[in-house]
């Protein structure tokens, strides 16, 4: 180019105006973008900001909820990869190689991954969080954040106490403690918000089961509905026990209002439930969360008793009690038996059975007497009772089950005048045959008469009275249902000794093998998951624990902006914003544009040659002719 130009100078005037030139043109560009470069422009654009990311990825009850074919959390972990693979995936828009760590939480936070800048690790960690049924906390996810990115001593590697990583929150905003944390110094968080707002959710919000009175076996089963959604739901309600049903309801809820969620009552017709099992409420049709459609109670089984008895003469109540199913049976004397009343020591026992022994006192405990009257006030006058048939019986109370009282023929007993606080279970033709007392710590079931002073001990009804009576007296106060677990708690649960491992499945199908330590006992935790979680040793299911959904996970609308602390966070539907530097691309266009020159003087060059050659074979054809 320039000896060209020195060249045209050369042959005429030195002030003629140079020619245009297309490569004199493409190497000012070239220059001028040279320039542009050194200046280091940037514009405001969507890569993540430098430096380190914390991802929070919300993984409880509300986020089970099932949106566009998936769940929520299964939204959230499509968008933690795609924020890592903007992060870590390389290209000009890119990370700048930083790191990042994965903490998942509910009602308990969790360390995913720590920090790392493989894009694989860290997109295998995000997939691998499984759901949660508990409460959703960020507290401790905080706390966790901050001890890993915080260093207070700034002359070692890593972040400075005043320098903190970026806060990537997947959430759908329904977090219970958020409006109690705040941001620290220097803390930046980004929100983005899972699922819709429009879903209408109904949900099992607590169950609840008690017997009509402590002497039936009725159970009534108590429910509290909520509903979510903007509009009154109606929904059918199943009452079934172990898996059978037993009745249907429908209920209508009214809608939620200023985010408090709608609520209604269920009281279901009594059933009755003499032996062990499970009680569980089941909401019928669609519904876009099925972790709350069910809520179950375990009610347990009636257990092994311990029994103290005392008997004159004959041993008629030891032949019927060594055919019970009972923990301890001791027989002592009826001397021995009032000493162990008077010093609380017969108050170990469940049951105290006595015939022909008379008492100077009753402490608290349950007793089941015969013949001679207790040392209570309420039976204090008696006279002696002539021969007699019974007539009436309370059949709906516990011990009168199947007793067949009509065959019942008495030659003596005790009359007993009693006041309205004794209730009469068998009534004769001349005077009542069985009391039933209870009062200052003591229940009693009193029958007036020795037994072997009837035909009752030779009649099927004998065993089947004691049986009842003392079951319904060592059952009386224990609890109808067991202690509710919650999400979050641990599962423990004593088995028998020679037992190694205990098997407990959950209610998703998965298992876990746990070892049984010394003393008998097994215990396995946090409970992730609401549900029946079946633990089974040896062939067969041993037991049953019921846990179920938090009502408050239950609010599944999601949240488009979030309060912390008194910083107000709206959601994004982009990543943390910086500024995209626009030197390389300058740079990039330079190499372009110097190719482009290079071709066009090539072309030129190239042209100049051909002509060369072409006149020198022209002259060098002319000398030949010439010659």
């Amino acid at each position: 180019l320039w000896v060209s130009a020195v060249e045209d100078l050369h042959a005429n005037s030195p002030f003629q105006r140079l020619r245009p030139s297309l490569l004199l043109v493409l190497q000012l560009l070239a220059l001028l973008l040279v320039i542009f470069a050194l200046m280091q422009p940037q514009i405001e654009g969507g890569s993540p900001r430098a430096g380190k990311h914390v991802i929070l990825i919300d993984r409880s009850g509300s986020m089970s909820a099932d949106e566009k074919g998936g769940t929520r959390l299964d939204e959230a972990k499509e968008q933690a990869v795609d924020l890592v693979n903007t992060l870590h995936g390389g290209g000009i828009f890119a990370g700048s190689g930083g790191e990042t760590m994965v903490i998942a939480f509910s009602d308990y936070a969790e360390i995913v991954i720590p920090f790392t800048d493989s894009q694989q690790q860290l997109e295998t960690a995000i997939r691998s969080i499984r759901q949660t049924h508990g409460k959703s906390s960020i507290e401790e996810a905080l706390k966790l954040a901050r001890a890993y990115t915080t260093n207070v001593d700034p002359e070692q590697e890593g972040i400075a106490s005043n320098e903190f990583a970026q806060l990537e929150l997947f959430s759908d905003g329904q977090i219970a403690d958020i409006g109690q944390q705040a941001l620290q110094r220097g803390e930046q968080l980004s929100y983005y918000s899972i699922g819709s707002n429009l879903l209408q959710n109904v949900g099992v919000s607590t169950i609840a089961a008690k017997r009509i009175s402590e002497s039936s076996e009725d159970v009534q089963v108590f429910l509290s509905i909520v509903n979510s959604g903007n509009s009154e739901a109606k929904r059918d309600i199943e009452i079934s026990v172990d898996g059978i049903p037993l009745g249907i309801q429908q209920i209508a809820v009214p809608p939620s209002l200023d985010g408090i969620l709608g609520t209604a009552s269920a009281v279901f017709v009594p059933f009755s439930m003499a032996q062990g099992g499970v009680i569980q409420a089941t909401i019928r049709g669609d519904d876009p969360m099925i972790m709350d459609d069910k809520a179950s109670l375990l009610v347990a089984p009636p257990k092994e008793l311990s029994v103290l008895l005392a008997e004159d003469g004959i041993s008629v109540l030891r032949t019927v009690l060594d055919g019970m199913p009972l923990a301890e049976l001791r027989q002592v004397n009826g001397q021995l038996l009032q000493n162990m009343v008077v010093s609380g020591e017969a108050s170990n026992f469940d049951v105290i059975l006595a015939r022909n022994v008379s008492f100077n006192e009753l402490k608290r405990g349950r007793y089941l007497l015969f013949g001679t009257p207790p040392p209570l006030d309420e039976f204090a006058n008696y006279v002696k009772g002539d021969g007699q048939v019974m007539l009436v019986a309370k059949e709906d109370h516990p011990a009168m089950r199947f007793v067949r009282f009509e065959d019942i023929v008495v030659t003596e007993g005790h009359h007993v005048v009693t006041d309205a606080n004794v209730e009469i279970l068998l009534e004769g033709s001349s005077w009542p045959a069985i009391y039933h007392y209870k009062g200052n710590g003591v229940q009693t079931i009193y029958v007036a008469f020795d037994p072997l002073n009837s035909n009752w001990p030779y009649l099927r009804s004998f065993p089947f009275f004691i049986f009842n009576a003392v079951q319904y007296l060592g059952r009386i106060g224990d609890p109808l249902t067991e202690m509710a677990r919650e999400i979050g708690q641990s599962i423990t649960h004593e088995v028998e000794l020679d037992t190694k491992t205990v098997t407990i499945e959950e209610p998703d199908g998965r298992e876990h093998i746990v070892d049984v330590d010394m003393h008998g006992q097994i215990s396995w935790g946090p409970v992730r998951l609401s549900g029946l979680h079946h633990l089974r040793w040896g062939d067969q299911n041993h037991s049953v624990v019921a846990i179920n959904c938090p009502s408050e996970e239950s609010m599944i609308e999601s949240v488009r902006k979030i309060s912390i602390g008194a910083q107000t966070i709206e959601s994004s539907d982009r990543w943390s914003r910086s500024y995209i530097q626009l030197w390389p691309w300058a740079l990039g266009i330079v190499l372009l544009v110097l190719l482009l020159e290079w071709w066009v003087y090539q072309q030129k060059v190239g042209g100049r040659g051909r002509n060369a050659i072409a006149t020198f074979w022209s002259g060098k054809n002319k000398i030949r002719g010439i010659r």
